[in-house]
């Protein structure tokens, strides 16, 4: 009777037990990507238009800095989606760029076609298509990277006394 108990019910391994107690599931290393990409990338704004605001020509910082609050949002939101997802980081990734970018396209469609040209940087269609292929690819490998570490990192904190 107490061998029909075990095989009935799945023993938890170890592996199985900290892949529980830690969560990253898909949903969290988007949700996690998406929270770092949102918030620094209103961070990164607000900062750049202090600078602006407090230089002489503010018009000749505005693109650059908007630029790089860009650039530096996908990457935090690449790091935040390898720190919180556990399996399948690089398809979570690539949904976390399609819904960056996504959220990028709808919240340009609020302004005017004025505002909408300067927002591409001048920059015709091709080169805007491959801008923005290069944010997602930026988000990807930040956030295969980002695992790597954090795998590498906790490896060695499970196993401090494992010989190479």
């Amino acid at each position: 009777m107490n061998s029909t108990i075990k095989g009935a019910l799945p023993a938890r391994t170890r592996a199985g037990r900290s892949a529980a107690e830690s969560g990253g599931g898909f949903v969290r290393g988007l949700v996690w990507g998406l929270i770092a990409c949102v918030a620094s990338g209103v961070l990164l704004l607000l900062a750049g238009a202090l600078i602006a605001y407090k230089s002489p020509d503010p018009d000749a910082l505005i693109a650059p800095l908007g630029f790089g609050a860009l650039v530096l949002a996908c990457l935090l939101g690449g790091v935040g989606v390898g720190l919180g997802c556990r399996s399948g980081v690089l398809p979570c990734s690539v949904v976390l760029a399609c819904t960056f970018l996504g959220l990028e396209l709808v919240l340009s469609l609020l302004f005017g076609i004025k505002a909408r040209q300067e927002l591409s940087l001048g920059l015709g269609l091709g080169a805007s298509l491959g801008l923005r292929t290069g944010l997602a690819a930026l988000i990807c490998a930040a956030s295969v990277l980002s695992a790597q570490i954090k795998g590498k990192i906790q490896g060695g904190r499970r196993r401090p006394g494992r010989k190479k």
